[in-house]
């Protein structure tokens, strides 16, 4: 019993992590790169108890559920783009299907992947040869799925979903944990120690 629970707590930090890396990562951002567009702005709702909802990015098949589920309207779901894990690429498999799109066409005539156009492409360095931001704007962002998948199919897995907390209303029964086919949604507790910060501190700009 003693090892089930430790095993359950690891994986409780484990998606506590990784939903505040990701959102330390949106706001580092758009500090750093002026692309996260003011994602994290607006009228936080939750949640309003010790717990909240979270996708396991392990069991995640990106089906799409996730934007037609959520009590909310748009969907407290969002996608995000690990910075960390991204390749910065010319050409992101999680913003346009065309591969084979001459660089300097991209933005002008590349077939995007999101039907919201909610995948940002910012240039960093090296011009149209060189390396780019990929961001994902939330207030276009409806949770559909389709950049992390095409991402994690044929990419480095750096886009995946997950469950705002500010955005989640905290409901006893989430709509979308009882339709995902996965079962990849979790209900966490959510206490003092899990505020995002501590080691995503230094990940931050010298």
């Amino acid at each position: 019993m003693a090892e089930e629970n430790n095993k359950q707590q690891v994986s409780r930090r484990h998606f506590i992590k990784v939903a505040g890396r990701a959102l330390c990562g949106v706001a580092l951002g758009g500090i750093m790169f002026r692309v996260a567009g003011g994602h994290l702005t607006g009228s936080p709702v939750g949640p309003n108890s010790r717990f909240v909802w979270q996708i396991d990015p392990q069991k995640c098949s990106f089906c799409g559920d996730c934007e037609t589920s959520c009590v909310r309207r748009p969907s407290a779901v969002k996608a995000v783009n690990d910075q960390i894990k991204c390749s910065n690429c010319v050409i992101c498999y999680g913003h346009i299907f065309d591969k084979r799109i001459d660089s300097d066409k991209v933005m002008s005539h590349g077939r995007r992947v999101c039907p919201h156009d909610a995948v940002t492409r910012v240039p960093y360095s090296g011009g149209d040869e060189g390396y780019f931001i990929y961001d994902i704007d939330h207030k276009k962002c409806t949770a559909c799925a389709k950049c992390a998948k095409e991402c994690n199919q044929f990419g480095t897995a750096s886009m995946f979903l997950l469950i705002r907390p500010d955005l989640c209303l905290a409901c006893n029964k989430c709509s979308i944990a009882s339709r995902c086919p996965e079962g990849a949604i979790e209900r966490l507790h959510f206490g003092s120690e899990d505020n995002f910060r501590g080691i995503y501190e230094l990940e931050k700009p010298v």
